[in-house]
């Protein structure tokens, strides 16, 4: 995947989220898709698309929706740790370690945009962000299973194969 493709992805994503996610999602908690995607591209890709595109869509976030400039951007840079990591054990073919990449993102985001708040004095209430957060473990864990299967290529060549072209991951 290059840039203009992944730009593309997260664009679409970014468009779901702010105009339509919001109105028809039966549960509480909205949940990030921008999150899941930032996630989904740190599991299945080795460039740092996710990291840019984190960057560039939590600033877009920041000015349409939050109290202060750049606060998502911080955050989805925190999420793409925990997809970094167990990408060094893991194949990323594999779709368990991405919903465990979601599980650990969800809290790292929530309470990373809530401490900046609170470092600099925004009157954001922790107690606020904790009745969503199950909701939003079960509903980002969703959707990033979904992105996932919908973004990886589960079918590896055998280097026998005559029409082999190299590994497809």
């Amino acid at each position: 995947m290059n840039y203009a493709k992944a730009g593309i992805f997260f664009a679409v994503c970014w468009l779901i989220q702010t105009t339509l996610l919001w109105r028809i999602w039966p549960f509480g908690a909205t949940p990030s898709l921008i999150l899941c995607a930032v996630v989904c591209m740190a599991w299945l890709y080795d460039a740092y698309y996710c990291l840019v595109y984190g960057v560039v869509f939590g600033l877009l976030l920041d000015i349409q929706v939050q109290a202060m400039f750049g606060v998502q951007a911080v955050a989805f840079v925190l999420c793409c740790v925990p997809p970094f990591l167990l990408r060094l054990g893991f194949n990323p073919e594999r779709t368990f370690p991405v919903v465990i990449s979601a599980l650990a993102a969800t809290p790292i985001h929530a309470f990373s945009v809530w401490g900046i708040y609170y470092i600099f004095g925004v009157p954001k209430v922790i107690t606020l962000v904790l009745p969503t957060l199950p909701e939003q473990f079960v509903s980002q864990a969703i959707i990033c299973l979904v992105l996932h299967l919908l973004l990886v290529r589960t079918i590896i060549k055998d280097r026998r194969d005559r029409r082999f072209d190299g590994m497809v991951v």
